[in-house]
């Protein structure tokens, strides 16, 4: 019997600079130590049957990720937890597991193919932040935030205000530190990275040298035109 359980985990410490194709080849050995049922796909090349929701930029932090596992077996939930967490590397954190199941005749989809949104904390450093909020404060009067996105075709000037869905700031000793939700979905995808371009090409006494620290809170579905944790709604979908 085939069973599918979505597993929530964390990325942080200097795990957060190991590329997305890394970062399987050691969900792969920690689901391999932690000896689970897992699931493989049929053919002359079979994988392990996991997949990541969203892939995490290198350089960011998370505490909201997730992964699909098919299991041949049922398993207690905290015994899948507690198996994948003895097994861990410094950096990891297996932060919940739950069974994916239908309350209704309706498939419940891939955890990638249910994101609509995803919560991000960023925070930039200035050097001089004297007229930052007076700044942000004119930033929600324009019509367009336009920014030029690059991608494997060139560049592309895009209008990313329609893709915030919320927008909240705090300003501390020089920190601009921004609490966002951005859509996430297949057909419209904001990086917070590129928010965090506009933002500083849109105000001034940025600290240039300073890295902009991203972290990746949670990720989110539509339900009943509401944004719900990717955890809470394919567990009951």
């Amino acid at each position: 019997m085939k069973v599918r359980y979505l597993i929530k985990f964390s990325k942080e410490s200097n795990i957060k600079f190991i590329s997305h194709l890394d970062l399987m080849r050691t969900i792969q050995k920690i689901i391999k130590r932690a000896a689970l049922p897992i699931e493989y796909s049929k053919g002359f090349n079979p994988h392990m049957t996991i997949s990541i929701a969203q892939p995490l930029s290198v350089g960011v932090y998370s505490s909201g990720e997730y992964m699909d596992a098919v299991l041949k077996e049922e398993l207690d939930e905290n015994e899948i937890k507690e198996r994948l967490s003895n097994n861990v590397p410094s950096g990891v954190k297996i932060l919940e597991v739950v069974k994916v199941k239908s309350l209704s005749d309706k498939k419940v989809p891939q955890s990638m193919a249910a994101i609509e949104a995803a919560k991000y904390e960023v925070a930039i450093k200035y050097t001089n932040s004297s007229i930052l909020e007076e700044e942000l404060k004119k930033l929600p009067r324009l019509n367009e935030w336009n920014i030029i996105k690059k991608s494997k075709n060139g560049e592309k000037e895009i209008n990313i205000k329609p893709l915030i869905k919320e927008f909240k700031y705090k300003l501390e000793d020089n920190i601009l530190k921004l609490q966002v939700l951005l859509s996430a979905g297949s057909s419209e995808n904001l990086s917070a990275d590129l928010l965090g371009k506009f933002i500083k090409e849109n105000t001034t006494g940025v600290n240039e040298e300073a890295f902009v620290d991203i972290q990746r809170k949670d990720m989110y579905g539509l339900k009943n035109n509401k944004y719900i944790p990717l955890i809470e709604l394919l567990s009951n979908y």
